[in-house]
């Protein structure tokens, strides 16, 4: 199904985490640890107004940080050259095993839900590898 130019589309994907909010966080807003799982190639600055730049096989996506609430939610707009912004939401929140993390973008040009669940996959990777 083709999206008319003004419609949004909506993505929304969660996963469980076997790690703290506060290691969650820094696994949000570190470059290093983004590019373990979002994309080979991250910046960011982690605060309001802050930049981001992701790069990738398929491009590269750039933005803006809007909301940034310590280890509870980070949101950001991003997009490709040319393209029309969507807006990301990190959220997380503790739970008795870990942290829940939950992921909504919403916008014309928002990433196939299965682009979020491979990079959610990734993201789980890296918690399963790590150290206890």
């Amino acid at each position: 199904m083709k999206l008319r130019d003004d419609e949004e589309r909506r993505v929304e994907r969660e996963t469980l985490l076997p790690a703290s909010p506060d290691e969650v966080w820094e696994a949000l807003t570190d470059a290093d640890r983004l590019a373990e799982w979002l994309a080979p190639e991250v910046e960011i600055e982690p605060y309001e107004g802050g930049e981001i730049a992701v790069r990738d096989s398929d491009g590269e996506r750039s933005g803006t940080v809007e909301t940034v609430i310590e280890e509870e939610r980070l949101t950001f707009t991003w997009s490709r050259p040319g393209d029309a912004p969507s807006r990301v939401d990190l959220i997380v929140e503790a739970i008795p095993a870990g942290t829940r993390l939950v992921v909504v973008e919403t916008g014309p040009t928002a990433l196939a839900a299965a682009g979020w669940s491979r990079r959610l996959l990734s993201l789980g990777r890296v918690f399963a590898l790590l150290p206890a």
